[in-house]
């Protein structure tokens, strides 16, 4: 997969190209099946299957403090994208001027201008041009106009709760389960688990002081949607780089920590990991890259009155994170 970062950059097809165009956030079930189509598409007319996504997304650059969180950094968009064959990835960063593009003038400019698309591939939702005036709807109509084919998916539904039925999967919704700290119920609808994805800094070392040396991990986005703060049982993948990091098999059982350690008054919001089978010759840590994947939330962030409550809760706490991790392997994720 050929990776564009600007659209001035973007080699246009000549022979035309099959188009999908959104944020991905998450890339769920309902992006899955946009980008299948479009990939069918693409195979039965012999075209490449470009996708056009954005980084920031739009809202985060029109009105930053209403900008959801993110569920998937761009680096794992990115492998995502390529593990569903798409050819040609361009990531575009909105500019006022590029958003203030009428739904034709985007039209004209960009989908057939720079990617001289013959099949454009959206869901039900898919919005276009200033303020989010263009719809799937007029779309088709203009589609007829510039001499291209508009293609609707329907909504992709899963049912996570028996009293409720069926519902629509969306960015949204995923946000909403990671939130609650229900992993499978977000991993339902992403068709895969959530992660969270960066390198291993240094930490204040509290955690080797106390016997429970942790690998802290600063977020590849800082703004990616997390769970509520408190202890967890998860998994933990490491590599050198990042390549490495989405080849790698082996998973790590690991008891997690997200938040503040409130018991050292400690202000920063942290996210850490003790491998429960970290051994000597896994070497140093510092600086690789690091994949967390929390399988269930055991309790809040608590203050301790000493260090040795502490350790008491945490020795608990791992007794814990074994017994979830026996009936949860990675392969039943």
């Amino acid at each position: 997969m050929k990776v564009w970062t600007s659209l001035d950059d973007f080699a246009r097809c000549d022979t035309g190209c099959v188009l999908t165009i959104g944020n991905f956030d998450g890339v769920h079930l309902g992006h899955q099946a946009i980008i299948r189509q479009a990939k069918k598409i693409a195979q039965e007319q012999n075209l490449p299957l470009a996708a056009m996504t954005f980084e920031p997304s739009p809202v985060r650059v029109l009105a930053p403090n209403k900008a959801p969180q993110v569920i998937t950094p761009l680096e794992l968009k990115i492998q995502l994208m390529q593990e569903f064959q798409v050819d040609e990835l361009v990531v575009v960063n909105p500019s006022p001027a590029f958003l203030a593009l009428s739904a034709e003038e985007f039209v004209q400019k960009v989908i057939t201008g720079v990617f001289n698309a013959r099949y454009v591939v959206e869901g039900q939702t898919f919005s276009f041009g200033q303020r989010r005036t263009g719809t799937m709807v007029s779309l088709q109509a203009l589609a007829e106009r510039f001499g291209f084919r508009a293609f609707l998916v329907p909504a992709q539904t899963v049912v996570l709760d028996s009293a409720v039925g069926a519902v629509a999967v969306s960015s949204t919704l995923v946000r909403q389960q990671i939130s609650l700290s229900q992993f499978d119920k977000a991993a339902t609808c992403l068709g895969r688990p959530y992660v969270l994805v960066g390198a291993i800094v240094a930490g204040k070392g509290k955690g080797r002081e106390l016997g429970f040396p942790t690998a802290n991990l600063q977020l590849a986005c800082q703004q990616q949607a997390m769970p509520e703060d408190g202890s967890f049982a998860g998994y933990v993948k490491i590599a050198e780089d990042w390549e490495g990091l989405w080849q790698e098999k082996q998973f790590h059982p690991a008891a997690l920590s997200i938040g503040r350690p409130v018991t050292f008054a400690d202000p920063v919001w942290r996210i850490e990991a003790f491998l429960l089978d970290y051994s000597p010759e896994m070497g140093s840590l510092y600086e690789k890259h690091m994949m967390l994947i929390p399988v269930e939330r055991i309790r809040p962030q608590i203050k301790f009155n000493t260090p040795r409550e502490l350790i008491g809760a945490i020795e608990s706490d791992c007794r814990k994170v074994r017994e979830i991790l026996a009936r949860k392997r990675p392969e039943d994720l």
